[in-house]
């Protein structure tokens, strides 16, 4: 399954960690911190405390650092695996509601610190929020 996601996708993904706030709308109605491994132009892969299911939309609170405005986002799961009985969930979001200039904000500093890392021989640093 992973291998067809991987397929599918439009944009490159550049791995990177940060910290989010997080409201899931949907039956697993669930809310706290997840922490985002990868970021794309048009969604995020992340692991969340709980499992929710494909589908479900969440509201993002995004706070990059060294930014003191929170980006926010409306995004949907495309994808969610883990047993119940485990945690962190891993899932993947694609926005649906997000500001174009945050959106762009946010891909600047994903974009900085990965070229960042190239640069200085580290392309294994992270984002930490």
């Amino acid at each position: 399954m992973q291998s067809t996601a991987r397929e599918r996708r439009k944009f490159m993904r550049i791995d990177a960690e940060l910290e989010t706030d997080f409201w899931v709308k949907g039956p697993s109605l669930t809310s706290g911190k997840a922490r985002i491994f990868d970021f794309s132009r048009d969604g995020i892969g992340i692991r969340f405390p709980g499992p929710v299911q494909r589908g479900e939309h969440v509201d993002l609170t995004l706070k990059v650092p060294g930014d003191n405005i929170p980006i926010f986002a409306t995004a949907e799961v495309s994808w969610s695996e883990g047993k119940p009985s485990e945690s962190p969930f891993g899932a993947g979001l694609k926005f649906l509601n997000i500001k174009p200039l945050d959106l762009a904000r946010l891909l600047d500093f994903v974009y900085a610190r990965w070229l960042g890392g190239f640069r200085h021989g580290q392309q294994g640093d992270y984002i930490t929020g």
